[in-house]
């Protein structure tokens, strides 16, 4: 197990998409700002209809309540990570797919405070856990990464189980992870690996809120 250590409080602040870092090549044309882009309660309404399914078919698939499922799609509620992994399961996509459109450029840069994210106009659900998106979605992607945000004294992320591997580092705060029933306290500056098919939970440690830029390969998450 590794050794709990203090680490200063952070005040990390919740992210939302704001307008597009990219310009346009020459012989291009501009892509829309991500404030054009859907929220991600329409995009959640539009892959359910895609799948035809009702509230009720995803919202059991999803092991959540058919009328949270309704106030996230109209931007009443904001999904935690915990959920947004479960609703993504149920839905056969990637939880980058349901943050942001598909880039297959280069190249993507995002700014500080232009990472997408879930975070909406309703109040964090569940666990209280943001998730920014830094690897843009698209089809053939090898990688899949956030800047996760663990809001203190809440229940655990998880536990979940998925193809692939993790690797994560501790920017801010202190992180409990459980991977195989056995429990490890990250300080600030830790790093940690694991197998994403063992059943694995997180949170933040203590009474201070947690960030960890944490990465997953394939993007199974």
């Amino acid at each position: 197990m590794a050794s709990s250590r203090s680490a200063r409080a952070v005040q990390p602040r919740a992210v939302q998409p704001r307008a597009s870092t990219h310009r346009a090549r020459p012989g291009t044309t501009a892509r829309p700002a991500d404030d054009d882009l859907p929220a991600i309660g329409r995009r959640l309404r539009y892959f359910r209809r895609a799948k035809n399914l009702t509230l009720h078919d995803l919202a059991r698939g999803a092991a959540c309540s058919a009328s949270l499922l309704s106030r996230i799609e109209n931007d009443r509620a904001t999904p935690s990570l915990t959920t947004l992994h479960r609703l993504c399961r149920a839905l056969d996509i990637s939880v980058a797919a349901l943050l942001t459109e598909a880039d297959e450029q280069p190249c993507v840069v995002y700014k500080p405070g232009e990472r997408p994210s879930q975070a909406g106009s309703g109040i964090v659900e569940g666990d209280g856990s943001i998730a920014e998106n830094l690897v843009p979605f698209a089809s053939a992607r090898l990688l899949e990464g956030f800047v996760i945000t663990l809001a203190a004294n809440r229940k655990m992320c998880g536990p979940f189980e998925h193809d692939g591997e993790e690797v994560g580092y501790v920017i801010e705060g202190e992180l409990k992870l459980v991977v195989g029933g056995k429990t490890y306290i990250i300080a600030e500056g830790g790093s940690f690996f694991f197998r994403s098919d063992l059943p694995h939970s997180y949170g933040a440690s203590g009474r201070r809120r947690c960030r960890v830029i944490w990465i997953n390969t394939p993007p199974t998450f």
